[in-house]
């Protein structure tokens, strides 16, 4: 009796725009049902997997070729950003020798001006080119009627432009720096925790600040009053330790002429926030509006990256006897400009076919043996 076709199931990965438009990219990598068919092995030899978006699972025989349904997407970044709105922010940006700026004032060449364009401007600002690529969210901190976050924070979410366009007010809030009480408010608030197994994206925070951090003086959120407010270091250093504590990777940007105690603790900060760096991280210290708005998209377009999420897990030694092929041009394994397997279950394109992976239509396709493959 002739020998029943040889089942070797495709995982295919589509960037269909219809779901680019309903989700965003978060979902840019759809896993779709194909199964082909060849006659190299008899009906008791099948292996293979199939792969959909739907999320449901389902095993005939375990020695047999698994009809499955599992979902896989792109690693979504989660960004919080964390804006100094105090008043000093008003100050030119550059300053040039200027002195601070003591009133919270609508200056179109100001620090708080220009942040606002690196963010939110619609040819140039960092959000709207990558919204669909990364979660934002935001808070603004200072101490004038409430303390030490004033406005409503934005909740990190994909395409969260209009949001974080309506909670980014043309002039700050103002007056003082609590940076410390609202670094813990968002790695308390806006933080994921990171769970065994957990498919979260990295999160970062961007803090952006001009000056000396303080406090809240005894003021709280609900616009009680206490004591003046004094420079004080260690909330700052406490808070980011908490961060780091999470998983949190968090940048540092000075929009000041920072120099002295004030530079080394920005400086103790990005170490802190970035251990990675083994206690050279990187202080942003742009010099310019053009400076600034290169930083951030630097920031947050290195978060984006090509990892893709398997509902399942692979083999590690032998993941390379799997093919994965980009608009039909097959990949290398372990290559500069092909793929790589980083753990069980999380493949990552590289170089070229990342940056191939980012544009419209891209398809990719990967084929892993049943022996390598297990899915849930």
């Amino acid at each position: 009796m002739a020998a029943e076709p040889r089942k070797e199931c495709v995982l295919k990965m589509a960037q269909d725009a219809n779901v680019r438009r309903r989700i965003g990219w978060q979902l840019a990598c759809l896993v779709l049902v194909a199964c082909s068919s060849s006659s190299e092995k008899p009906d008791d030899e099948l292996d293979g997997l199939i792969i959909s978006a739907a999320g449901r699972s389902s095993i005939k025989d375990p020695n047999r070729c698994v009809e499955g349904r599992a979902n896989a997407s792109r690693v979504t970044p989660r960004v919080v950003l964390v804006l100094d709105g105090s008043c000093s922010m008003s100050t030119s940006y550059p300053a040039n020798g200027q002195a601070s700026a003591t009133e919270c004032l609508d200056n179109p060449n100001g620090r708080w001006s220009a942040l606002r364009r690196a963010l939110v401007d619609p040819a140039a600002g960092v959000v709207p080119k990558l919204q669909h690529l990364v979660q934002f969210g935001m808070v603004v901190y200072g101490t004038q009627n409430m303390c030490p976050i004033p406005g409503e924070p934005v909740r990190p979410a994909l395409n969260n432009l209009a949001q974080l366009e309506g909670k980014l007010p043309a002039i700050q809030p103002g007056l003082y720096t609590p940076t410390g009480p609202a670094l813990d408010w968002v790695y308390d608030n806006l933080i994921e925790p990171k769970l065994p197994d957990s498919e979260n994206g990295p999160q970062l925070v961007i803090l952006a600040t001009d000056g000396e951090p303080n406090s809240c003086g005894g003021q709280t959120r609900a616009g009680n009053r206490g004591q003046q407010v004094t420079t004080n270091y260690q909330p700052s250093i406490d808070a980011v330790k908490k961060g780091t504590a999470k998983g949190v990777t968090t940048y540092v940007i000075s929009l000041a002429d920072a120099a002295g105690a004030f530079h080394d603790h920005l400086q103790e900060l990005a170490n802190l926030g970035n251990p990675g760096a083994g206690g050279a991280a990187k202080l942003y210290e742009p010099g310019s509006p053009a400076e600034l708005s290169a930083d951030l998209e630097g920031l947050v377009g290195g978060a984006v990256g090509c990892d893709i999420v398997l509902d399942g897990r692979l083999t590690t030694k032998d993941a390379c006897k799997g093919t994965v092929t980009l608009n039909g041009v097959a990949l290398g394994c372990d290559q500069a400009d092909g793929w790589k397997l980083i753990d069980e279950r999380h493949i990552q394109l590289q170089g070229k076919a990342c940056r191939q992976l980012m544009e419209k239509n891209a398809l990719v396709q990967a084929r892993f043996p049943c022996d390598i493959f297990v899915p849930g």
